[in-house]
């Protein structure tokens, strides 16, 4: 079973609030997995259905000094009207492990002329894993 799992809880502010209908991309981003690609959207709870994810071989990351990477790496991309949206890239996923990636959400801020205020201060852009930049 060379195959990892996992969920994306999405939320608003610091996890009292689930975020619903969140539209969330999940894409390969190895050579060897760049093909996947799924959508799907957040349920009440603001939580995905279980995704089940090609990885590596489990026998690599028991093995110290293995010359394979021993996870898979996946891009996240999170979006949803009235929101900034949000990219996580490099998320490791490990063979026969259930990983769950909490994304807050942040609402779209509007000046008084209706203009969106610029996400200053704050990035939408998150390396999950900074080793694999």
């Amino acid at each position: 079973d060379n195959y990892g799992y996992l969920r994306i809880k999405t939320y608003l502010a610091s996890g009292a609030t689930p975020l619903e209908g969140a539209l969330v991309k999940i894409y390969g981003s190895d050579e060897y997995n760049s093909d996947v690609q799924y959508s799907l959207l957040t349920d009440l709870d603001g939580i995905t259905s279980v995704l089940t994810l090609p990885t590596p071989s489990e026998s690599y990351s028991l093995s110290p000094g293995s010359a394979f990477q021993p996870y898979s790496v996946y891009n996240v991309e999170i979006s949803k009207d009235g929101f900034y949206p949000k990219k996580i890239y490099n998320v490791p996923i490990f063979a026969k492990t259930n990983s769950l990636l909490p994304i807050e959400m942040i609402p779209i801020s509007y000046a008084e002329n209706g203009i969106t205020v610029p996400l200053e201060n704050l990035n939408s852009v998150v390396f999950e894993n900074e080793n694999l930049r």
